[in-house]
């Protein structure tokens, strides 16, 4: 029997993002009026009669007013620095790329210092004694002063931050680490399957919550809302969209007791969200990387660029065959069983990557080649685990970019090259390298 119901979409949560920059900007203010009031106290309490004349009240008050318009100059430079970075990359990425740019966390900072700065400067103006001609507060001009300096300070980062991530290379490598690190926190086997039984006989599918990408799968949640000797079998992964009408998960048990299962504990046990995160979605990470090499090879023809996305996406590739990625199959003592049927292994990530390649790759022969380097690396790598999936899906790769090299009518000498290093992958020899000519 099939399940009908339709649940509503979850309410949309803030974003981690926006949460963390709301966060520091909070906290920067509650600093900043620490700070004022805090040096404020000490020229009251400890310097007054300050023992140096640094001017009057009134002298005060003008470089207060200066530093403040000051700090918001250098926060509205910060910003339009970043705008100049993004400006200058749109040629390069794509706009899903570019949003990596205005996710800067020295940018973040760097507001969040101007920030607290500002409400520092702004207590101290306004707790100032009242009569004009009073000397001005020692320690709070000191701290004005060295707030000045470091807001200068703060321009000249800027710009020099702002060079850097010009650089692509930089980009590039950051990706690679930022797939390395949701690779990290890919969870662990539980339960090691060599083949998943088929449902049992009675059965329920049970459709997704609501519409939106699958960012989590709570297994706990999905056992423990299972009868004893119940089984659900998961037909949707991290990383996919999928709407009300859309089956996640079968639950299967042998007798009419699947009715006892908790089945809306099961549908709330997929995460959805709005949006797509490179933070837990691993297929989305490496995708990011993958779509500055797929960008450079459509629109610049840029194989600089492209070849050092390939030997990026080489050393995860490598990684990921490496580790693996077990399937999130689990069990219990009272034969409460979760299949995942639908996961992501090694052979599927690597499918996905080089068919996004391939086409433009094979229109040009260094891409064609770098390409092929770096399946035969990939492949060395899955020969030494026995990552049998692996190995078959390259060599189809790679006989589908010979196919495409010779239909998008790349010249025969550079066939030729293409055709000897992709013979030496799929028929290996004793060393296992690639010629070169």
């Amino acid at each position: 029997m099939r399940q009908m119901t339709h649940r509503r979409p979850r309410r949309r949560r803030i974003s981690s993002r926006i949460g963390e920059i709301t966060l520091a900007m909070f906290g920067a203010m509650a600093a900043g009026l620490v700070v004022g009031l805090a040096v404020l106290t000490v020229d009251t309490k400890l310097l007054w009669p300050p023992p140096f004349k640094l001017g009057t009240i009134a002298d005060a008050r003008v470089v207060l007013g200066a530093v403040i318009s000051g700090l918001i100059t250098v926060a509205v430079f910060g910003l339009w620095m970043r705008t100049v970075v993004v400006g200058l990359m749109a040629a390069h990425f794509s706009p899903r790329t570019l949003l990596i740019f205005l996710e800067d966390r020295f940018q973040r900072n760097l507001l969040a210092f101007m920030a607290a700065g500002l409400v520092a400067v702004l207590v101290i103006l306004l707790r100032m004694p009242t009569n004009e001609q009073t000397y001005a507060p020692l320690a709070s001009m000191v701290l004005v002063v060295m707030i000045a300096l470091a807001a200068m300070a703060g321009i000249l980062l800027a710009i020099k931050h702002a060079t850097r991530s010009l650089s692509l290379p930089e980009l590039i490598s950051r990706l690679a680490e930022d797939a390395l690190d949701v690779l990290d926190r890919h969870p662990e086997a539980r339960v090691e399957l060599t083949e998943v039984p088929p449902p049992l006989a009675a059965r329920r599918t049970v459709l997704a919550p609501g519409t939106g990408w699958v960012t989590g799968i709570d297994i706990d949640r999905i056992r423990k809302a299972l009868p004893v000797g119940g089984a659900v079998h998961l037909r949707s992964r991290i990383g996919e969209f999928v709407t009300p009408r859309r089956p996640v998960a079968l639950v299967s048990s042998t007798g009419i007791e699947v009715e006892e299962a908790d089945f809306d504990a099961v549908a709330k046990a997929f995460t959805l969200a709005r949006t797509r995160s490179p933070d837990m979605d691993l297929v989305f990470a490496v995708s990011q990387l993958v779509d500055v090499g797929t960008f450079a090879l459509q629109t610049r023809a840029d194989t600089s660029t492209a070849h050092e996305v390939m030997v990026h996406l080489e050393a995860v590739l490598e990684e990921i065959v490496c580790r693996g990625l077990p399937r999130l199959h689990d069990k219990d003592e009272d034969g409460r069983c979760v299949y995942d049927e639908a996961g992501w292994d090694a052979a599927d990530l690597l499918q996905q990557c080089v068919e996004r390649l391939r086409e433009q790759a094979s229109r040009d022969p260094e891409a064609a080649r770098h390409l092929m380097h770096m399946l035969h690396r990939v492949r060395e790598v899955a020969e030494g685990l026995d990552a049998f999936a692996v190995i078959s899906e390259i060599e189809c790769q790679v006989e589908m970019v010979r196919a495409l090299a010779e239909a998008n009518g790349m010249l025969p000498q550079d066939r030729q090259r293409l055709e000897r290093e992709a013979k030496a992958i799929i028929n290996r020899d004793s060393t296992g390298h690639i010629g070169h000519t």
